[in-house]
């Protein structure tokens, strides 16, 4: 994985539009489209695709335009981390936050060889992955992070897709961008596997774009919730932790179908940084905003800062250009 570092209002998408803008709300309905330009472009490639971790390093880069006080992004040792994601959103005045698991996959391309895929066909081919050390599919080990980290997908669609007939207007949304809650997808996924084993044998496509639709919200769930900001440049734990779980109720509000989970058994496997932040969370050390090789953590972590203090509950932005804590 590589630091990809969007500069503010210089990237663009095919009609010109600035990517990077001043603010996270700005941020989270044009990040898609750049995502789905880039893989639509894949198909001018003389070999080769563009693999997950292209797509999360532009997603960490275009964030990378708001390191400073507010916003630190460490890397791990190992850098090939899958295109996994983690960001962790804490309030340093309360100590609270709330920590959200990404694991990438992205959508299958037009063609197979020389044959196009028809739109209804497009899949995520990858999600029945089984790491080469690993005992279990990838989708149980995501499924069952522990808490409190709460699991997403991070899904990235092609631009064309997201304009086709099939998905254009449909509810919920495909976007370049789209998350879905881990346990969703898994079950799907189980579903699908018990059909294998069937007797008889029985397909069920449920890793299509297509039957998948169904579970995603989109990206501002998580850069931009609705609610009082309270002058914070980046979302609070408490903020996001409300948008997720109102995501995560939709089906039981009868907002939104999410499936044929029992909505009983849906609200007790509710993720538990949904329901309550966490508390004494260990404090960030003092460092510049961007950190490279950092032993302590296992996939690239992208931490919000918000409740900054002027003591030393606030950690020590060692590259910001104002005071020492603001």
């Amino acid at each position: 994985m590589q630091l990809v570092i969007l500069p503010v209002d210089i990237s663009s998408t095919s009609n010109g539009e600035a990517i990077v803008s001043a603010t996270m709300c700005d941020l989270a309905p044009k990040l898609p489209r750049l995502i789905g330009v880039l893989l639509d472009r894949e198909r001018h490639l003389k070999r080769g695709r563009f693999r997950e971790e292209t797509m999360t390093d532009l997603f960490t880069g275009a964030l990378a335009a708001f390191a400073g006080p507010n916003l630190v992004i460490q890397y791990p040792v190992e850098l090939d981390t899958g295109g996994d994601l983690d960001l962790h959103f804490w309030h340093a005045e309360s100590n609270r936050s709330l920590c959200v698991r990404i694991q990438a996959k992205r959508l299958s391309a037009e063609m197979n060889g020389s044959q196009p895929v028809k739109m209804k066909h497009r899949a995520y081919n990858e999600l029945l992955h089984w790491p080469p050390t690993g005992k279990d599919y990838q989708f149980r080990i995501l499924r069952d992070t522990p808490n409190p980290l709460v699991p997403l997908y991070i899904f990235y669609n092609h631009e064309s897709v997201t304009l086709d007939p099939e998905f254009a207007g449909a509810t919920p949304g495909v976007r370049g961008i789209n998350l879905a809650f881990a346990r969703d997808i898994a079950n799907e996924l189980e579903a699908k596997l018990d059909a294998a084993g069937s007797s008889p044998r029985q397909i069920k496509h449920h890793k299509r774009l297509s039957h998948l639709r169904k579970h995603f919200f989109g990206i501002e769930a998580i850069l931009c919730p609705v609610g009082d900001w309270k002058d914070e440049i980046v979302p609070t734990p408490e903020l996001v932790r409300v948008s997720l779980r109102e995501r995560y109720r939709r089906d039981r509000d009868g907002a939104d179908s999410a499936g044929d989970l029992d909505p009983v058994f849906r609200l007790l496997w509710e993720p538990a940084g949904v329901t309550g932040l966490s508390l004494d969370v260990q404090r960030l050390p003092d460092g510049p905003s961007v950190r490279l090789r950092q032993r302590s953590i296992s996939v690239p972590t992208i931490t919000f800062i918000s409740g900054r203090t002027s003591d030393k509950r606030t950690p020590f932005i060692s590259d910001d250009r104002g005071s020492r804590r603001s």
